[in-house]
């Protein structure tokens, strides 16, 4: 019996290793394929972290907001980030909610400060993930490309029940992407 015990929990335990990664991936699968297009615009960036490995950091435009009244927030709280598009095609935060809103665009974001007129939100879309040894150059072109005298740079967000996948980063209208394999 003991030994039928500790088989049951070996396999399980190989159950779920199994499946956690594959309930990760078909998470962000399917918000790549049915989750509704964002496009955020970018801004300057510190400079490259070496010890933050191989991605480009991102940073968006639309992560600060006006703090709404009576609302009491701390640092690290989970918030609701209501989205709409504004004129120029963008992504911007309209209100946030501490509870999942209905029948509108969100994204699931956290408290980075928030201060008597604003609030600074930390959301999940600050890193693009790419091959190693475009990283670099790809960091270099982007940077390049969110200055404050030229700011061209943004990326395609998909979202889906509030959690985003970046689709792609965008520099001039062109995929990252493609202006590194024409620069081979």
């Amino acid at each position: 019996m003991r030994k039928e015990l500790i088989i049951g929990l070996f396999v399980g335990l190989i159950v779920l290793q199994i499946a956690l990664p594959v309930s990760m991936i078909a998470k962000r699968e399917s918000t790549l394929k049915n989750g509704i297009a964002f496009r955020f615009k970018t801004a300057p960036v510190d400079p490259y972290d070496a010890f933050r490995g191989r991605y480009v950091a991102l940073r968006v435009e639309v992560n600060k907001i006006n703090r709404p009244e009576g609302m009491d927030l701390k640092y690290g709280q989970k918030v609701f980030a209501q989205l709409f598009v504004n004129e120029k095609g963008y992504a911007q935060i309209s209100q946030i909610a501490t509870q999942k809103p209905r029948g509108s665009d969100y994204l699931i974001a956290t408290v980075g400060y928030s201060s008597t007129n604003e609030v600074s939100l930390n959301l999940p879309i600050d890193r693009y993930y790419m091959e190693e040894k475009a990283a670099p150059r790809a960091e270099q072109i982007y940077r390049d490309h969110s200055r404050r005298d030229k700011q061209d740079a943004y990326v395609i967000v998909r979202i889906k029940d509030g959690f985003a996948v970046i689709e792609g980063l965008y520099v001039g209208d062109q995929r990252i992407e493609d202006i590194l394999s024409r620069k081979n």
